[in-house]
């Protein structure tokens, strides 16, 4: 960007600023200082900006002011803001106002929806979310469709099948990662959550997933038919499960595939038990096998989960809780708490242990959430323990 260039921009974007904030006063880019890069320039360059400004002057976007002395040559001294539109116009750009404006037509099939309000709310004042401006208006469209498309969705669906359906594109879906957090994250302010939670969130995965249980007991199918929870595990689609049959003392969903394999090994033939994996950040799809199965079960079966200490890992919790209550069952941690481990894991950061202790009250582990330790540590690396 040349020095002409960076003066007006750098106009215009107070110039919109001033107008949203609903100031009157003057705006102006001083070139008097000799430190100024104007003064760093030769002449020819100099004289090719001062023609480049009387356009814009004459475009009537701006008002030069020039020095009293040094004739046809003289130099100047400032220009001045007089319209941000025109000067948005001369320079081949919208206002944020019109951005926004045009972001709001592409977006009105969501009118509706409240995190699109939020965007466009942030916008209007200059706010960027995630670096995404107004001009990202249109991936926000294409990812609200993925979010359409999953809603009316039975099943899990797998992300690049999907993106061929919709966009005809296998590696669209993954390029709205960022848009699909936005719109799907608890607040716009919250931390980016990696890709996979995003997209477990919502249904989608890689590649199927299985729902794996191990344990006891039966689960019920579709079509009537019975299928035995066998050792070491079995794994069956989510959409089948029906419900559940048998009488377990507890029943602990992990986070993590190794874990639950290790779990699953260690489940003795004489252990009255379920272990289901969640497949990281659990799908509609899978809360919904998971609501069908505690629906299911004894009143005084224990319901736990274990999953990793950090920000991530008392979000799934969170969401577990959810499916959970839905059945009125109320989900207790399993190996949650730090401050019972000989291990140690790394420090979190204030902002990482705000977040855990709030998705730990959201869980209903209040207890737990008023001494959590800010500790973040994987759940690979504790000893198998069952209830």
């Amino acid at each position: 960007m040349d020095l002409t260039e960076d003066a007006l921009s750098r106009l215009l974007s107070r110039g919109e600023r001033a107008r949203l904030s609903g100031s009157t006063r003057t705006i102006r880019e001083s070139f008097t200082s000799h430190t100024s890069a104007y003064w760093q320039q030769n002449l020819i360059v100099r004289d090719a900006m001062h023609v480049q400004m009387r356009q814009a002057a004459t475009a009537g976007a701006v008002k030069l002011e020039w020095a009293r002395q040094g004739g046809d040559d003289r130099p100047l001294d400032a220009v001045v803001l007089v319209d941000v539109d025109l000067l948005a116009t001369y320079l081949g750009r919208s206002t944020i106002s019109a951005s926004v404006a045009q972001a709001r037509e592409h977006l009105k099939a969501w009118a509706s929806n409240a995190r699109v309000e939020e965007l466009l709310g942030c916008w209007a004042i200059l706010k960027q979310v995630r670096s995404l401006g107004p001009k990202s208006a249109g991936d926000f469209v294409d990812a609200l469709r993925v979010l359409d498309a999953m809603a009316a969705s039975p099943d899990d669906q797998v992300v690049r099948q999907l993106s061929v359906q919709l966009f005809c594109n296998s590696k669209r879906i993954e390029a709205l990662y960022k848009h699909l957090d936005v719109l799907t994250t608890e607040a716009l302010n919250s931390p980016a959550r990696h890709w996979s939670e995003v997209l477990g969130g919502i249904g989608l995965t890689k590649e199927p997933q299985p729902f794996l249980i191990s344990g006891t007991g039966f689960l019920k199918l579709t079509e009537g038919l019975d299928c035995p929870v066998v050792r070491p595990f079995v794994g069956v689609a989510n959409s089948a499960i029906r419900g559940y049959s048998g009488t377990p003392e507890w029943l602990l969903t992990i986070e993590n595939l190794t874990t639950f394999h290790q779990a699953a090994k260690a489940l003795a033939p004489t252990q009255h038990g379920l272990v289901i994996y969640t497949a990281g950040m659990p799908s509609p799809s899978w809360g919904k096998a998971y609501a069908s199965i505690l629906s299911s079960l004894p009143a005084d079966t224990r319901i736990l989960h274990w999953g990793d200490h950090d920000e991530g890992g008392f979000r799934i919790a969170a969401r577990i809780a959810q499916f959970a209550a839905s059945t009125g069952r109320s989900l207790k941690p399993w190996c949650m708490d730090a401050s019972q481990w000989t291990e140690k894991g790394d420090k979190a950061k204030a902002e990482q242990h705000r977040s855990m202790v709030k998705n730990a009250g959201q869980a209903g582990w209040v207890e737990l959430a008023s001494k959590l330790s800010p500790v973040l540590f994987e759940q690979e690396g504790l000893p198998i323990t069952l209830p």
